[in-house]
């Protein structure tokens, strides 16, 4: 299973830390990191989970990929929005007159 998470502590001065759906855990960069820059506080990563719930890899998530999930959220809000104004629209004029030539 793989979720997302951000470092809070830096692995090099003791124990990494890693902050996942409101949790912390503890992980080690020789068994887990899997990336080739360094882990970071503030760092977004993906954590895999093997059945147990013990990590099994740690991959740092790049900015271009944070951003192009930001994007694709805020285009799926814009959307929902859009629909949910244009149903007011139509309970207020009524289908057949949105759609008139």
């Amino acid at each position: 299973m793989k979720k997302r998470g951000k470092i809070l502590r830096d692995p090099r001065t003791g124990p990494g830390l890693l902050m996942i759906e409101g949790r912390q855990h503890r992980f080690c960069v020789e068994s887990a990191w899997k990336s080739a820059a360094p882990p970071a506080p503030g760092l977004s990563v993906d954590v895999t989970f093997d059945h147990a719930g013990q990590i099994l890899a740690i991959t740092a998530v790049s900015e271009s990929q944070l951003a192009q999930e930001q994007v694709e959220q805020s285009i799926a809000a814009s959307k929902t929005l859009g629909v949910k104004i244009l149903r007011k629209i139509a309970a207020k004029c009524g289908r057949p007159n949105l759609f008139q030539s």
